[in-house]
């Protein structure tokens, strides 16, 4: 399958600088033969007012965007679909409500071993099947660093400090370098894309445990889910030898 797309391996690329998305291997076709289209995809769902493309730049923005994962996907598990999307959306748009409620049920659930447990299998399914693309953008003809996030527009602080790095400026509604995101309806053609691949795979856990395992100190030190993540994929590597 490699054959059919353009693809680059992770030893040949500035990983510091190049763009990354991640998306179900299943929308490859199309991708490469349509170009990547904005969503407004069910995670964004009331939140984002416009359909974008998000990515990420460096292997650190990968790094920094799958720890927030791991930490929003816990904190769904918190309750169904329907209360998250209206405690984290159009109850928090209410003024003068009680910020507390929402902040102590994700508080709680991601102090949740099981819950996390649940997270890193799920988390791990998802990325067995889906695939890193690198983007050749440009910025002020197809995103903006000073562009807005939504997401900070929407949740208030207290919220976002559960879910966010620890070093980012939650006061400042900038994106950042792990949340970056293209121009309302920009759609990304197939010549500006192409496949990542490590050691002749394009599985997207493949190449995360590649990146984990370049900077381990440093996830260890400070993305604890990610580590957590990492420590679970390695087990499951043991326990699925014996």
């Amino acid at each position: 399958m490699i054959n059919n797309y353009i693809t680059k391996d992770i030893l040949e690329i500035d990983l510091n600088h190049s763009f990354f998305h991640y998306t179900s291997r299943q929308n490859l076709d199309s991708i490469f033969e349509n170009g990547l289209e904005p969503r407004i995809g069910e995670n964004s769902r009331y939140v984002e007012k416009t359909p974008k493309i998000f990515f990420v730049e460096g292997e650190k923005g990968i790094i920094t965007i799958m720890d927030v994962w791991l930490r929003w996907l816990t904190g769904k598990l918190t309750t169904s679909k329907f209360k998250y999307w209206f405690g984290t959306t159009i109850y928090m748009k209410i003024p003068f409500c009680i910020k507390s409620i929402p902040v102590n049920m994700v508080k709680k659930s991601l102090k949740s071993q099981e819950k996390r447990f649940l997270t890193y299998k799920k988390m791990k399914s998802i990325l067995e099947n889906s695939v890193f693309l690198i983007l050749d953008l440009e910025e002020n003809i197809d995103f903006d660093y000073n562009d807005i996030d939504d997401v900070k527009n929407t949740y208030y602080e207290s919220f976002l400090k559960l879910l966010y790095p620890q070093n980012s400026n939650l006061k400042d509604k900038r994106v950042e370098y792990w949340n970056l995101q293209t121009y309302p309806n920009k759609v990304i053609s197939p010549e500006k894309i192409s496949l990542l691949k490590v050691n002749n795979s394009i599985n997207s856990n493949d190449i995360l445990i590649y990146i984990i395992e370049r900077n381990i100190e440093y996830i260890k030190d400070n993305h604890e889910f990610l580590y957590e993540y990492y420590v679970y994929v390695k087990n499951t590597i043991k326990k699925d030898k014996i």
